[in-house]
């Protein structure tokens, strides 16, 4: 197995890029939530409970997105016309047929409208409380996951793209054999965590000795495969460099 700058398959990555993917949909989902409360709070604050008439139906996709199949249903529009002519509308219900959204058409039922903004919804300023019970749980959440998705993205960018780049154009200057390419260079230090950090011994391109932490992370197996074999193959690059071994597992 590779070890460094020709290792493709790097078990933290897939993590930190998973907890990067998971961190973007939930912090993007509980802001969601707290915009809904936000508005909620307006119709508690602003909203007058009225009976408004389904006048007609209309046909949406409801398809699942990773779907080639096309499904389809009908949701009941409602209207409203306020005693200052102001018109209100919306939708309500979800109906597998069409037949069966149109039954309700004449219909009465209960919206909240704001009349500040224009804005209602179906259902009424009771069940709006209700649900508002978890506003203080959904900015909370939001505050946490942002949080968590500021750590996250500097893991992916940092530890992912950017060092996958890095040891792409490591790999380059080893494959063009600038400047002797591979140098030996000796473990002086592992430090063993959650993941592993290697500090190495060398002579630059320039020729000058330097000793330097490996900005790569590294499992337990691989730095216990380093610190043992002590003398290891590394590549200089401008002020850093790639370690470059193979496990003996490969080799054999």
């Amino acid at each position: 197995m590779d070890i460094g700058i020709k290792n493709k398959f790097i078990v933290y990555q897939i993590f930190i890029s998973s907890a990067f993917a998971i961190c973007v949909v939930l912090t993007v989902l509980f802001w969601i939530f707290c915009y809904s409360d936000y508005n909620n709070s307006k119709l508690l604050r602003n909203g007058i409970e009225v009976e408004a008439e389904i006048v007609d139906v209309r046909e949406i996709d409801v398809s699942p997105g990773d779907s080639n199949t096309t499904r389809r249903a009908w949701e009941c529009i409602y209207s409203y016309v306020a005693p200052d002519g102001k018109e209100y509308s919306g939708w309500v219900g979800q109906f597998s047929q069409k037949q069966y959204a149109v039954e309700h058409i004449g219909e009465k039922v209960t919206i909240v409208i704001d009349p500040t903004d224009g804005y209602s919804t179906h259902g009424t300023l009771a069940g709006i409380a209700l649900r508002q019970k978890n506003n203080n749980t959904h900015l909370i959440l939001a505050y946490i996951f942002t949080g968590f998705l500021c750590i996250a993205a500097y893991l992916f960018f940092y530890r992912v793209v950017y060092r996958n780049a890095l040891n792409a154009r490591i790999s380059k200057h080893y494959d063009c054999g600038y400047i002797n390419g591979v140098k030996q260079g000796e473990v002086t230090k592992v430090v063993k965590w959650v993941v592993c950090y290697v500090k190495v011994k060398y002579q630059d391109d320039s020729g000058a000795t330097r000793e330097k932490w490996a900005r790569s992370w590294f499992t337990h197996k691989e730095a216990k495969f380093l610190q043992e074999k002590k003398t290891v193959n590394i590549v200089p690059y401008k002020n850093t460099y790639g370690i470059l071994e193979e496990t003996s597992e490969a080799k054999n």
